[in-house]
């Protein structure tokens, strides 16, 4: 009965893998890249490196550890801060910096930070 069982398991494991993970399961998908330019590549990081200093320099945000990403000027925030003042600000400095053209806001306001 155990030797049954084992080869059951043997037989519908792989059966179970590619269905739980669809398509994510063959080695023939490729995994997506950046298929932005060298410039673009390097205006987004002089922008995200620009946010990342002002809000560093920033008495209000600067204790906080905020997540910037640029991609072809948009940019994105996200982490945690203690108030609302915060999270304001930093979309405000972001909203500021040159070659940006819109911030999506996933900033978290935790009170209790």
């Amino acid at each position: 009965m155990r030797l049954l069982t084992l080869i059951m398991l043997i037989f519908l494991l792989p059966a179970c893998t590619s269905m739980l993970l669809g398509d994510a399961s063959r080695s023939e998908r490729s995994v997506s890249t950046d298929e932005r330019s060298t410039a673009e590549t390097a205006a987004d990081d002089a922008i995200s490196a620009s946010i990342r200093r002002q809000l560093g320099a920033d008495s209000l945000v600067g204790r906080f550890a905020i997540g910037i990403r640029s991609l072809n000027g948009q940019v994105t925030l996200s982490g945690t801060v203690g108030s609302y003042a915060a999270r304001d600000r930093a979309v405000a400095i972001a909203l500021g910096t040159e070659g940006v053209s819109k911030v999506l806001n996933r900033i978290v306001v935790n009170t209790n930070y």
